[in-house]
C-alpha cells in the first residue's frame, strides 16, 4: 500500500463516491501559462472537498501529441511536462488523500498514440518480430469486415496504410491511435507493468478506455469477444492480489446484457458505465414520459454484490448515441442538436445547461435523477455551476473551456495574458463568466452550487441511493416516475415530474401502512401512510425523495439489544454500514442523557458530522462530533469521547449508564464501547493531551489544544493527588483531576464559549476572584473556531451555595421553634424594598451573612464586567427604548407559550394549583400588565452579565463564595448569550433561585413544619430583601440602573416575569415533577 494512501479504506468504497470527472488542462493555472495543471489542481482540493464530493477522475494527463485530447498516448509512465512532474502528481495524491478523496485515473490500453516509441518500432520491425507482434498488421485490408466504424465523421475504415511498414494496421478509433497486439503476451504483461506503477504510487482506481476492442476475431463484430473478458480475468486477479481497495472501472458503450458481461462474476471489473441509460434520462423529460427510463433499467441485468453502474449525464464531454435506436438518435439530435455544429460522431456535444436551455428546474431535476438511481454519479466540471459552451470551438474543445471561478481576467482560471489561454472563456451573454462562475455562487446560499452541495450531503448520507435496490411503482400518471430504493433498514421513495406543468397522482403504499414519510431536504413530516392510496402534488421539474420511516414500536423492539461488530480496529466505526449503525446506537444513548437539551422534539436524523482521534494509548480515544437534525426546530450538535473498554470491573464502577454499546472483536474478549470522559484509567493520558499545544485532524476539520503557561505546574502541584468525576445534573460533563477541573461543553455552537470570554478578561483586568483557565480544546471547521473543552483551576470548596443553602436553611427549620420560626410579613422587594430589622437578622442567622456575602459578591462581578470599557464586546450601552420594546415583545411571546403548555400539561399539576393559574392568567389581563414596560421611558445600562446566575453556580470555600460558569444559559444560542442586559437579569436569576431553595427545604419538611408557625413565602420575602439591600449598597451598581426607585423595582419584576415563566417552560421539558415550584413564584409575581 502507499503511504499516502489513507488507511482502513472499505474495498468496495466505490459505491459510495461521488466522481467529479476533470480534464486538468480546464480546471486551474497554477504556474500563468494558460494551461490548466497539477499545482492549480491541488489549491482547488479544498473546493471539491466543500462540494462533497469523495472521488477525482482525471481525464489523460501523459505526453501526447494531443490530437484526441490525451487519449492518444505517447508514454503510459510520464506525465505530460504542461501538467506538471511526476512529483507534482505524487503531491497531488497526497494531498487529495489527505482530504479523503480518491483519485481515478485513465488507462487507455486499448490503442496508443502512433508517436509512441513501441509503434515507431513495431512500424520500422520486421514482420513476425518481437515489436512488430506488439500492434495488429496485415496485408489485406479486408479483414474483420464486420466491426463497425466508430467514428464515421472522421474514418473510412478500421485499417491505414503504413508506407514505412508497407502493412495495414488496425484502429478502432482514429488513424493516428494504432490498436495494440493482445493476442501478443508481451503486450499484456506490459501493460501489468503500467498497472503496477501507477497503483504503487497510490491511485486508487483505474478507468479502462474502449476496452471491449481489445480482440479481433474473424467472422465477429470484434466487441465483447470472450479473449477480451479472460483477459480482464487476468488483470483484475493480479490488481486484487497485489492492492486492497483499488478498482478497475469499464468503459463499454454496450446494451445492457453485454455491458454486464464486464462485471464477470464479479471477477473481472468492479464498476462499468451504463451508457444506455443517458439519453434516456433527457428522452424522459423532453417526452415528458416515463417510459424511456423504466425501459431500460429493467432491461439491465442483475450484478454481482460487488459491482456497481458508473451514471452520469454526459460521457464526460459528450452526450453519446451509440445505445439508441436510429429513431432515438433521430428525435435526439432534433430536440438538442438541431445546429449540426452541436453534433460529434453518434453524439452531441454540449454542456448540460445549455441542453436544458438554461432551465433550473430541469438541471436540478436531471441531476435529482442522476443522485438517486441506482449506480455511482459522476459529475463533470462545471456542471455543478451550470457552465455553458461554445460549439465554435473545434472537435470537443466546446465543453472543455476554462472551469469559471470568478468574474475577474480570464474567469479566474489563469493570470496569463488572455491571448495564451488554451482555449478562450466563455462570453456568451447568458453563461458569461462574469455571471456564471464559482465566487458569485459561494456568496448566494440559493445558487446552483450551494443546491448541488446540499444535494451530494444528503445522497452521502442516505446509503440506501448508493447501494439499494430499486423497484419501480405503478401511477396511473405517465408523466410521473415513482421507485422505491432499498438497503438494509433504509428505504426511500422517489418521485419525479418529467413534465414542465403540475401534476398529481395516486400511490399504492399500503405495503407500508403506518409508516411515516420524512422529506429528507427540510425534515418535513408528511402524513402516515394509510392503507387508501396516498395522493401527492409535484411541481413542474419537481422531485421528492421521501424517507419511509418505521413506526416507534417496531423501533423499540429492534433496539432493544445493541451489538456492534468490527474486525480489527475502533476506526472501523467510522465506514459504511458499521458507521449508521453507531449512529443509531448514539442516537439511543445521547437521548437518554442528562446533558442532551431537546428531549421534547423528535429527532430525523442523528449524524457523525466529524470524529478525530485524540488518543492512541493506553486505548484509542476518539472525538466524536455528532448533528442532530430535528423535524420541528433547528439542528444541534454535541461533543462525546469514546472508546473501547474490556474492564467489566470499570464499568461496574462508572455505572451502565455510560456504555454505548457492546463491542464485538474477532477473535477477542468481549467488549464495550464506551463514554470515555467516564473511564478513570484514561483521565491521565486525557489530561497529559490538553497540555500538548498541538493540532489534531479530523474527517472535516481540526481540533487545537491551547495550555495555558505553567499548565502541568499547576496540574501536578499538589501531593494530595486526587481524580473525581463531577457528577451533578449538568449540561455539560466535569472531571476534577488533582488541582485542576476538565469541563466539556457537550452542546456546542460556533463561536467561542463565554465562559472562555469572560474568564480571560476577568483574569486579566481585575482583582475579581474566578477559576483561571488552564488550556482549551478548540475545533475549526472552515476557519471557524467552536470552543469544546476547557481545563479551569479547581478551587478546594465545601460545595455550592445552593447547597450551603439547603443545609443552612435546614437547620434554621428543624432547630426552629415557634419564635424562631415566625417571620413577620412582608412584601417582596420587587413591589417594595424594606429595610431587614434585626428580628430578622437573628432569625436567619449565619445565613444572613452568607446572603449579604452573596449580594457583595454579584455587585463585584457586575462592577468588573461594567468596567472592561476598552472591548467592544464588554463595553458597556446605554438601555433604549429598543430593550424596552424588545423586553416587552419577549416576554409577550413567553407567556403565550408558557401558557399553551400549561394548558397541555394540567393534568400533571394539583388541581387547585392549576385552578389558581388559570385564574391569574385568564384572558389578556397579564398581558396588559406587562405593557407598563411602556409607559415610560426606563433609563440604565447594558452590560455583558453571567447569564445563567443561580446558587448553583456559586462555590463556597469556607469563608468565602467564587462565581464560576460564565457560559450563560446553555439552552440558549450563544449568540443569544452573549447579548449585553441590564444587571438585573442576573438579579432576578439569584432571586429565583432563593425561591427554589426555600420551597425545597419547606416542601421536604412538610410533616415537621405542620404543627410550627412557619411561611415559606414570609422567609424567601425576607431573603430577597437583604439580597437586594446589599446589592444596591454600591454607588458603581445604582449607575447602571435606572435612578428613580420605582423604574427599577419595575425592570427587576419584568425581568422576575421572564424568569419565572422561562423556568415553566424549562421544567416542563426537562424535569415535571418540578414545575410547581416555578408556577407558586409566578402566583407570588401575580399577587
Amino acid at each position: 500500500m502507499s503511504k499516502d494512501r489513507p488507511e482502513n479504506d472499505n474495498f468496495d468504497w466505490y459505491k459510495d463516491a461521488v466522481i467529479y470527472q476533470i480534464h486538468i488542462r480546464s480546471f486551474f493555472d497554477g504556474n500563468g501559462d494558460g494551461i490548466g495543471d497539477l499545482q492549480g489542481l491541488i489549491q482547488k482540493l479544498d473546493y471539491l472537498k466543500f462540494l462533497g464530493i469523495n472521488a477525482i477522475w482525471l481525464m489523460p494527463f501523459y505526453p501526447s501529441p494531443l490530437k484526441d485530447e490525451g487519449y492518444d498516448i505517447a508514454d503510459y509512465t510520464r506525465i505530460n511536462p504542461i501538467y506538471g512532474s511526476l512529483g507534482d502528481f505524487k503531491k497531488f495524491l497526497k494531498e487529495a488523500h489527505q482530504r479523503n478523496i480518491k483519485v481515478i485515473t485513465e488507462l487507455v490500453i486499448n490503442h496508443t498514440s502512433s508517436a509512441h516509441p513501441w509503434f515507431q518500432k513495431s512500424r520500422a520491425a520486421k514482420p513476425g518480430s518481437y515489436w512488430r507482434n506488439f500492434y495488429t498488421w496485415s496485408d489485406d485490408a479486408s479483414e474483420y469486415a464486420e466491426a463497425r466504424i466508430i467514428f464515421r465523421d472522421f474514418e473510412t475504415s478500421n485499417w491505414t496504410w503504413d508506407p514505412l511498414a508497407k502493412a495495414y494496421y488496425w484502429h478502432r478509433f482514429y488513424s493516428h491511435q494504432p490498436d495494440l497486439n493482445y493476442d501478443n503476451p508481451n503486450v499484456q504483461k506490459e501493460v501489468f507493468k503500467i498497472v503496477d506503477f501507477w497503483m504503487n504510487l497510490g491511485v486508487d482506481g483505474l478507468r479502462l478506455d474502449a476496452i471491449p476492442y481489445l480482440f479481433q476475431r474473424e467472422g465477429t463484430n470484434c466487441e465483447n469477444l470472450p479473449e477480451t473478458h479472460a483477459f480482464l480475468k487476468k488483470l483484475s486477479a493480479h490488481v486484487n492480489k497485489k492492492f486492497s481497495g483499488r478498482f478497475l472501472l469499464a468503459e463499454a458503450n454496450q446494451w445492457p446484457d453485454e455491458a454486464v458481461k464486464y462485471f464477470g462474476q464479479g471477477d473481472e471489473c468492479q464498476m462499468a458505465f451504463h451508457f444506455p441509460l443517458m439519453p434516456r434520462m433527457y428522452m424522459a423529460i423532453k417526452m415528458e414520459d416515463r417510459f424511456p427510463l423504466i425501459d431500460i433499467i429493467e432491461q439491465t441485468p442483475a450484478i454481482p454484490d460487488n459491482c456497481q453502474w458508473a451514471i452520469f449525464l454526459r460521457n464526460h464531454d459528450e452526450l453519446t448515441l451509440e445505445m439508441v435506436t436510429d429513431e432515438e438518435r433521430d428525435y435526439m439530435y432534433r430536440m438538442y442538436a438541431q445546429d449540426q455544429q452541436m453534433r460529434i460522431n453518434l453524439g452531441i456535444r454540449r454542456r448540460l445547461a445549455p441542453l436544458m436551455e438554461g432551465d433550473r428546474r430541469r438541471i436540478e431535476l436531471l441531476n435529482a435523477l442522476l443522485f438517486s438511481l441506482p449506480g455511482t454519479p459522476i459529475i463533470y466540471y462545471g456542471d455543478e455551476i451550470g457552465m455553458g459552451d461554445n460549439i465554435y470551438l473545434g472537435d470537443r474543445n466546446g465543453v472543455r473551456t476554462p472551469m469559471q471561478w470568478s468574474g475577474d481576467l480570464n474567469a479566474g482560471f489563469s493570470k496569463a495574458t488572455p491571448q495564451k489561454l488554451y482555449t478562450p472563456v466563455i462570453i456568451d451573454p447568458e453563461y458569461n463568466y462574469q455571471a456564471v462562475n464559482v465566487e458569485l455562487q459561494l456568496q448566494n446560499s440559493h445558487s446552483l452550487l450551494w443546491w448541488m452541495k446540499r444535494t451530494i450531503e444528503v445522497r452521502n448520507s442516505y446509503p440506501v441511493f448508493s447501494r439499494g435496490s430499486i423497484e419501480f411503482l405503478t401511477a396511473e400518471n405517465p408523466k410521473l416516475l415513482a421507485f422505491y430504493r432499498a438497503y438494509e433498514d433504509q428505504c426511500l421513495l422517489v418521485l419525479c415530474n418529467l413534465s414542465k406543468t403540475i401534476q398529481t397522482t395516486f400511490l399504492d403504499l399500503s405495503n407500508f401502512e403506518n409508516y411515516n414519510l420524512l422529506e429528507v431536504f427540510g425534515k418535513n413530516q408528511f402524513p402516515p401512510i394509510q392503507k387508501t392510496p396516498y395522493f401527492f402534488v409535484l411541481p413542474a421539474y419537481g422531485f421528492l425523495w421521501l424517507e419511509l420511516q418505521k413506526p416507534q414500536s417496531i423501533i423499540s423492539e429492534e433496539n432493544k439489544a445493541e451489538e456492534i461488530e468490527i474486525n480489527k480496529n475502533l476506526a472501523e466505526l467510522f465506514e459504511g454500514k458499521t458507521r449508521r449503525k453507531l449512529e443509531t446506537v448514539l442516537e439511543h444513548y445521547i437521548i437518554n442523557r442528562r446533558w442532551y437539551r431537546s428531549k421534547n422534539h423528535k429527532i430525523a436524523k442523528l449524524s457523525i458530522y466529524d470524529f478525530i482521534l485524540v488518543l492512541k494509548k493506553p486505548s484509542p480515544v476518539y472525538l466524536l462530533l455528532v448533528l442532530i437534525e430535528f423535524r420541528d426546530k433547528e439542528a444541534e450538535k454535541y461533543s462525546l469521547f469514546i472508546t473501547p473498554e474490556e474492564n467489566h470491573h470499570e464499568i461496574s464502577q462508572t455505572g451502565n449508564q455510560k456504555v454505548i454499546c457492546s463491542l464485538k472483536q474477532d477473535n477477542q474478549s468481549p467488549a464495550y464501547l464506551v463514554d470515555a470522559a467516564h473511564i478513570p484509567s484514561l483521565w491521565n493520558a486525557l489530561f497529559n493531551l490538553f497540555g500538548s499545544n498541538r493540532q489534531i485532524k479530523g474527517s472535516k476539520g481540526v481540533l487545537s489544544i491551547l495550555p495555558n503557561r505553567g499548565y502541568k505546574k499547576r496540574l501536578l502541584s499538589e501531593s494530595n493527588f486526587q481524580k473525581e468525576p463531577i457528577n451533578a445534573e449538568q449540561s455539560n460533563t466535569s472531571i476534577r483531576y488533582n488541582a485542576a477541573l476538565f469541563k466539556l461543553y457537550r452542546r456546542f455552537e460556533t463561536g467561542i464559549n463565554p465562559e472562555v470570554e469572560i474568564t480571560e478578561l476577568l483574569t486579566k483586568k481585575s482583582n475579581f476572584r474566578l477559576p483561571r483557565i488552564l488550556s482549551q480544546l478548540q475545533y475549526k471547521d472552515q476557519g471557524k473556531p467552536v470552543t469544546l473543552a476547557i481545563i479551569q483551576e479547581h478551587i478546594p470548596n465545601e460545595g455550592d451555595a445552593w447547597a450551603y443553602s439547603l443545609n443552612h436553611l435546614g437547620n434554621l427549620l428543624e432547630e426552629g421553634n415557634s419564635d424562631s420560626l415566625l417571620f413577620p410579613s412582608v412584601e417582596l422587594p420587587w413591589h417594595k424594598r424594606v429595610t431587614v430589622p434585626e428580628a430578622v437578622y437573628h432569625r436567619l442567622g449565619v445565613y444572613s451573612r452568607a446572603v449579604e456575602m452573596l449580594a457583595e459578591k454579584t455587585a463585584a462581578m457586575h462592577i468588573a464586567l461594567a468596567q472592561a470599557s476598552n472591548q467592544d464586546d464588554f463595553k458597556q450601552e446605554n438601555f433604549s427604548w429598543f430593550d424596552q420594546r424588545s423586553l416587552y415583545q419577549s416576554l409577550r411571546s413567553i407567556i403565550s407559550k408558557a401558557k399553551k403548555h400549561l394548558n397541555a400539561f394540567k393534568s400533571e399539576l394539583e388541581p387547585e394549583l392549576y385552578k389558581t393559574l388559570q385564574d391569574k392568567l385568564a384572558g389578556n389581563a397579564l398581558i396588559t400588565s406587562i405593557q407598563s414596560v411602556l409607559d415610560k421611558r426606563l433609563y440604565g445600562k447594558k452590560i455583558r452579565c453571567h447569564g445563567d446566575f443561580h446558587l448553583g453556580q456559586i462555590l463556597y470555600t469556607g469563608d468565602d463564595f467564587i462565581i464560576i460558569d460564565y457560559e450563560g444559559e446553555p439552552n440558549r444560542p450563544l449568540s443569544e448569550r452573549k447579548i449585553k442586559r441590564s444587571p438585573l437579569k442576573d438579579i432576578a436569576g439569584m432571586l429565583r433561585s432563593f425561591h427554589y431553595a426555600v420551597y425545597t427545604i419547606s416542601e421536604g419538611r412538610q410533616k415537621d413544619l405542620a404543627f410550627k408557625p412557619f411561611s415559606p413565602e414570609n422567609l424567601y420575602a425576607w431573603i430577597c430583601q437583604l439580597y437586594l439591600n446589599t446589592y444596591l449598597r454600591h454607588e458603581a451598581i445604582l449607575s447602571l440602573l435606572p435612578a428613580d426607585e420605582n423604574d427599577l423595582l419595575l425592570l427587576l419584576k419584568i425581568f422576575m416575569m421572564e424568569k419565572v415563566f422561562y423556568e415553566i417552560e424549562y421544567e416542563i421539558n426537562n424535569r415535571p415533577h418540578w414545575v410547581h415550584v416555578p408556577c407558586k413564584g409566578l402566583i407570588a409575581l401575580l399577587e
